[in-house]
């Protein structure tokens, strides 16, 4: 984890920083993800680091890489529970983004998943609906419900 200026502590607070860069590597040596925050704290008692101006970088092991960016957000040290809120976009290397207001990616399912809705959009659709599920191991998402489907033909 890299932090060039820790900040002033607030109650219930460990640890306070900036500019934060905090990764997984799989054993091999490749990057499993990347966290990177504008400001965070941390708190010992819940294990938990609060963060500001979220982006988590997913590189699944020789797949498509995903870029997720949201206001807030909080990692779980001790679950590997990832979750970020407030405008939330995530982008693939290869044209695909997802909007909603949270998502939360499991670092030992290797998994993200809401019941929040969703918009998703790739190189010849649109889909609305209530909740989605990404399962990177499986390069397989799917939609809850009330899902809307728009299919550009001309794409295909």
């Amino acid at each position: 984890m890299e932090s060039p200026v820790p900040s002033a502590l607030k109650a219930g607070e460990s640890l306070r920083l900036s500019e934060i860069n905090y990764s997984q590597d799989y054993r091999n040596g490749e990057k499993k993800w990347e966290l990177r925050a504008k400001e965070g704290c941390f708190r010992d008692r819940t294990q938990m680091f609060s963060l500001k101006d979220v982006s988590l970088r997913l590189d699944p092991a020789k797949t498509t890489s995903f870029t997720i960016k949201g206001n807030e957000g909080d990692y779980y040290r001790e679950s590997g529970r990832i979750v970020l809120r407030g405008e939330v976009v995530g982008r693939s290397d290869d044209g695909y983004q997802i909007e909603t207001s949270l998502l939360a990616f499991s670092e030992e399912e290797e998994c993200v998943e809401t019941d929040s809705a969703i918009r998703v959009t790739g190189p010849f659709f649109h889909i609305k609906g209530d909740g989605l599920v990404i399962d990177l191991r499986r390069k397989t998402f799917s939609v809850k419900g009330n899902v809307c489907t728009t299919f550009n033909y001309g794409a295909f």
